[in-house]
């Protein structure tokens, strides 16, 4: 039976200053895009909108999933292709009273004007226009209402019916002191401690027009999906039918968890890795279009087998020369990405690590610094200097200057992971601790190029200083690292790339065996994947990343011409029963060319895959109990 005071403290609780405050920062800003582009929304306005409408703030970190599956993916896809008719509805909603919502609200909603919007979309156009007045609606949180205030449940689709809905939700936020910006949280908890399952909404069928309103609107049918529903011309009168997502909801990771009896979802994180774009490379801005639809067509087909994804973790040369341009344009890039991704269902965070490419170079390797760092094996004392904080002598600050392009384009960038971070002693070194669907991750990323400021082969050259691990962790990273379930490193370069002194002291003191989940790097333009143990120990895991882009052939040792071989690879992290193990799953990923063109699939000539086109590992959690 539901706990009314439960759900009031559950409520309390989960709305702390930080989400409120982004709430409401995110309506401010939608307020501000609806009134400068009112009935003139274009394709990128619309879809920042429903991006603005899904923001929050959960476990630490900002996020876009405020509605789980509502008013993205497929949803938001339907949107876009009604796009008239959103510009139709938006300024009507934006200026109606009472008596036009009585009025037309129900027919607007069931006139399939705004397909994928479900009750959800009109009703925070009207949150964002006045959340004191207007809450968030679905039919799930209207049955949540009722349970928690004990009053007959409410029928939205009648014509007063989201009128009626709006003043008793002002009550109960009024009578306990809830801000209007967290009316969904308490909503959809009621509906869950009452037994129901949380839902967008925005998958729901609509029944047909009637002259007289259902008491009930229609809940979905089986055997009709996205798949078997078509757009019509877009406008006021499309006949375009709402259709269900073509994924199930996410649940709100607001929402309590399941009762005891109800078998709780494995803790699961899903990511990418990407590496070397090589932004700005001469010569090949033709075949980007080409490569990139490529990439397009296979990420949702791998969508399927291993998605929804939380992060993108992306290990250097994002960039050809580290300039402010060539950022701009990665910008752009990037953004043509993450629409994808919203297409697919997915709002992943970016993380990243500077590669060689990522600086811009020096003029010249006469340059009194490059000279200098190019002593760093074989002078301590130059080491010391350069990681001592109290140093005057330049070394840091020269290091900031090279890559400041890429540090301040990091700051800027809207997907990167800003919270929950900790910048360390070189630019690039940094630290994340994230909660990700009841699982503890801790990434470290550490500069591997400071070393390589110039062009040349710097193999067995590179270092990776033990106290670039020791200031991002909070200078104690035993401690640190045991915090999490499961912890990454990222570098550009692979470890072969370091002096042999500096490879020995990372092994010992960065990069023991069993320390890391997985060692994520790029570099050598090929994947591979690597397991290695001694003496019975745990084993060290690297996954090396193939170039995302770039030549088809670069220069290796000597001159001679390498084969680049481009690819990406996708994967989840799942903690199993019991916490103690967690399980690595990796799908690699290779561009294959024939006479049919590009086409980027398994990697099977580099890998050992399974049926699914993936390997697995289990590794000790490394969380203390």
């Amino acid at each position: 039976m539901l706990d009314r005071q439960q759900v009031l403290r559950q409520t309390q609780a989960r709305l702390h200053p930080e989400r409120i405050a982004r709430r409401e920062d995110a309506l401010a800003r939608a307020r501000k895009l609806i009134e400068g582009s009112l009935g003139q929304l274009d394709e990128t306005g619309l879809r920042r909108l429903l991006q603005l409408f899904n923001a929050d703030h959960v476990d630490g970190r900002e996020v876009n999933n405020r509605f789980a599956t509502g008013l993205v993916g497929n949803n938001a896809n339907l949107l876009v292709a009604a796009l008239d008719g959103v510009n139709a509805a938006v300024p009507s909603l934006w200026q109606a009273d009472d008596a036009w919502l009585a009025e037309h609200l129900v027919a607007l909603r069931r006139g399939r004007s705004l397909p994928g919007g479900g009750w959800l979309f009109p009703s925070m156009i009207l949150h964002t226009r006045d959340p004191m007045r207007f809450p968030p609606a679905t039919d799930t949180m209207a049955r949540g209402l009722a349970a928690i205030d004990g009053g007959p449940p409410i029928a939205l689709g009648r014509p007063t019916g989201y009128l009626d809905y709006s003043a008793r939700v002002r009550r109960l936020l009024e009578e306990h002191t809830i801000s209007p910006h967290g009316a969904d949280v308490l909503l959809w908890q009621g509906a869950q401690l009452a037994g129901e399952a949380a839902d967008s909404d925005a998958g729901e069928l609509d029944e047909s027009p009637a002259a007289t309103p259902a008491p009930e609107p229609a809940r979905p049918t089986a055997g009709r999906d996205a798949t078997t529903v078509g757009l019509a011309a877009r406008g006021l009168d499309a006949s375009a039918r709402l259709s269900r997502s073509t994924r199930p909801p996410e649940k709100d990771p607001s929402a309590p968890r399941p009762a005891p009896s109800t078998p709780a979802r494995p803790a699961s994180v899903g990511w990418l890795h990407l590496t070397d774009l090589h932004q700005g490379m001469g010569g090949t801005s033709w075949l980007w279009p080409n490569v990139m639809a490529t990439l397009f067509d296979d990420l949702a087909r791998l969508h399927d087998l291993c998605g929804p994804w939380d992060l993108v973790l992306f290990t250097g040369d994002l960039t050809q020369c580290g300039k402010e341009d060539e950022f701009k344009k990665l910008d752009a890039t990037l953004d043509r990405l993450w629409r994808r991704f919203d297409q697919l269902g997915s709002q992943p965070r970016l993380i990243t690590v500077p590669g060689n490419h990522d600086l811009e170079r020096p003029k010249s390797d006469l340059d009194p610094y490059v000279l200098a760092l190019s002593q760093w094996h074989e002078s301590p004392r130059l080491r010391d200097q350069v990681f001592d904080e109290k140093s005057d002598l330049g070394y840091r600050e020269r290091l900031a200057k090279v890559f400041k392009p890429y540090t301040d384009w990091v700051d800027s960038c809207r997907w990167h992971v800003l919270d929950r971070r900790k910048l360390g002693l070189l630019p690039g070194d940094s630290s994340y601790s994230l909660s990700l669907h009841g699982l503890e991750l801790g990434v470290i990323g550490l500069n591997s190029a400071f070393l390589q400021l110039t062009g040349g082969d710097y193999q067995g050259r590179l270092a990776v200083d033990p106290r670039q691990l020791h200031v991002v962790c909070d200078e104690d990273a035993p401690d640190w690292l045991q915090r999490h379930h499961i912890n990454l490193l990222l570098t550009h370069h692979p470890p072969e790339w370091l002096h042999p002194q500096a490879r020995q002291e990372f092994r010992q003191e960065v990069d023991p065996a069993g320390r890391f989940a997985a060692h994520f790097f790029g570099h050598m333009h090929e994947g591979a994947a690597t397991s290695t143990a001694h003496g019975g120990g745990h084993a060290r895991h690297a996954l090396q990343g193939a170039s995302l882009f770039g030549l088809e052939e670069h220069d290796g040792p000597g001159g001679r011409g390498v084969t680049r071989l481009h690819g990406f690879s996708a994967g989840r992290f799942e903690l199993l029963p019991g916490a103690a193990q967690a399980r690595v799953r990796v799908f690699p990923r290779r561009m294959f060319t024939s006479a049919g063109g590009r086409k980027i699939d398994r990697d099977v000539l580099a890998y050992h895959l399974d049926e699914r086109g993936s390997f697995a590992y289990e590794v000790p959690a490394a969380r203390r109990t």
